[in-house]
């Protein structure tokens, strides 16, 4: 009998151990599908006196880069924010007649998918409408397109149907309640709309998005709001274009935050951002648990997604080599000997690019004129290096007067509806301006 107990206890434990080697090997498969997590691909902390040019825009995309108020609204978007104590503040305040200045920013930068938070307190007042949002950036064709749309969260206070303690969010697709996937009791998924026991213009709110190929999330202060389907199409059913983050406070608006009239008393008035982060998810070992080191990022493991896209792929000018030059602050002082030759690599996104006319032209940044030194169809271009760049190689003639002057490219489209039209660059030439612009600085030149 002891002998067969003992049996079978070692074949218990045997057992036993079969098992958990199973489980373990079960685990570290398990782990290896969900490795990864988020990875920051855009911060902005709000650390220094001055807006980061190269990151962000003061006003929206649309006529050319110069559009400062939507339809109704009263506001019109100047540069009217303050950065203090590692805090931005939109400030909107009475202007002139009826209308107010106020502020917004505008990211260069571009993102397909990924999880969006910013530390928010939001402002007081009749008639306010600060929003967090994506909009569709450039196509490839330099073209935009509206939807999509993405309102992370937009806080209207009109005192009749919108009041202090109600929070929209939601994208441009207007989806029925039904097709949520979950719902938190605070919100009102027919009417897009969050609502709680106290005002949420008290103290500081974090606000999160994961924007994902198929559907949406969106975070109060790190918890689950609601997540539903949704995707990034146009109007004719196309992916669209990247998006670019944008957060601004407007005011007024005869159909929602003005609906019931402005009080003008409660004003200046500021949306303070402590600091907005953009982080993506990547299944290597790149990412983290935390996006930018915030305890609100949802879990990575729970909320991942599979891509292909993480921007849109741009044409990339990358640092020019001259012969015959020298720097002094800067710039490349040139010799007056003769002309300079110039090898300006570009990176193409792939071998559809071949109508498209690339310009690189000499501006005079004293008079604005400007020579053209290359006008070309990027066919032309000829065979790709090892590195997958082309080179394209100029002569830069004496300068002919003595100042400042800029090397620049752009890039026309060759579209049907957009021939002409200067398409988004990625600008890599070792001088600091936006990532994503329609022109791209190559040089600083100067001439003494």
């Amino acid at each position: 009998m002891a002998s067969e107990s003992y049996r079978s206890i070692a074949s218990f434990k045997t057992a036993v151990r079969i098992l958990t080697s199973i489980l373990i090997l079960i685990s570290l498969a398990t782990g290896s599908a969900t490795a990864g997590g988020w990875k920051l691909v855009f911060a902005d902390e709000f650390s220094t006196d001055t807006l980061d040019r190269d990151k962000w825009a003061t006003r929206y995309i649309y006529e050319n880069e110069t559009l400062d108020h939507f339809k109704d609204e009263v506001q019109r978007y100047r540069d009217s924010h303050l950065l203090s104590d590692g805090v931005l503040s939109l400030i909107a305040k009475k202007g002139s007649s009826s209308r107010f200045d106020s502020g917004m920013i505008r990211t260069y930068q571009t993102f397909y998918y990924g999880y969006f938070e910013a530390r928010v307190f939001l402002p007081k007042g009749k008639g306010i409408w600060p929003a967090f949002w994506l909009l569709g950036d450039y196509d490839r064709d330099g073209q935009t397109w509206h939807p999509p749309e993405i309102d992370i969260f937009e806080y209207v206070i009109n005192e009749h149907d919108d009041k202090d303690t109600m929070l929209h969010s939601g994208a441009q697709d207007k989806a029925p309640a039904s097709v949520y996937t979950y719902v938190d009791s605070s919100f009102d998924a027919r009417r897009n709309q969050m609502r709680v026991d106290a005002p949420l213009n008290a103290g500081w709110h974090t606000a999160g998005l994961v924007w994902a190929p198929e559907r949406i999330s969106f975070f109060w202060d790190g918890r689950l709001i609601y997540s539903r389907p949704y995707r990034w199409l146009r109007p004719d059913g196309v992916l669209g274009p990247p998006a670019q983050v944008i957060l601004n406070f407007a005011i007024g608006g005869a159909g929602w935050a003005g609906r019931h009239g402005i009080d003008e008393s409660a004003f200046p008035q500021a949306f303070k951002i402590d600091y907005v982060h953009v982080c993506q998810f990547t299944p290597s070992n790149e990412g983290s648990r935390l996006c930018g080191g915030s305890e609100a990022t949802p879990d990575p493991v729970q909320f991942s997604y599979e891509t292909e896209h993480s921007d849109m792929p741009k044409p990339t000018f990358l640092p020019p080599r001259a012969t015959l030059a020298r720097y002094s602050l800067g710039a490349t002082l040139l010799s007056d000997e003769g002309p300079t030759e110039l090898e300006v690599p570009i990176r193409l996104p792939d071998d559809t690019w071949r109508d498209e006319t690339i310009n690189i032209f000499l501006l005079d940044e004293t008079t604005n004129a400007r020579s053209t030194l290359y006008a070309k169809q990027a066919r032309h271009l000829g065979q790709r290096g090892a590195d997958g760049t082309n080179t394209i190689r100029l002569s830069l003639p004496t300068l002919p007067q003595r100042g400042d002057f800029a090397l620049l490219a752009e890039i026309s489209s060759s579209g049907k509806e957009t021939q002409g039209w200067h398409v988004p660059l990625a600008c890599d030439t070792g001088i600091k301006q936006p990532l994503k612009f329609k022109t791209c600085r190559l040089l600083s030149l100067r001439r003494r």
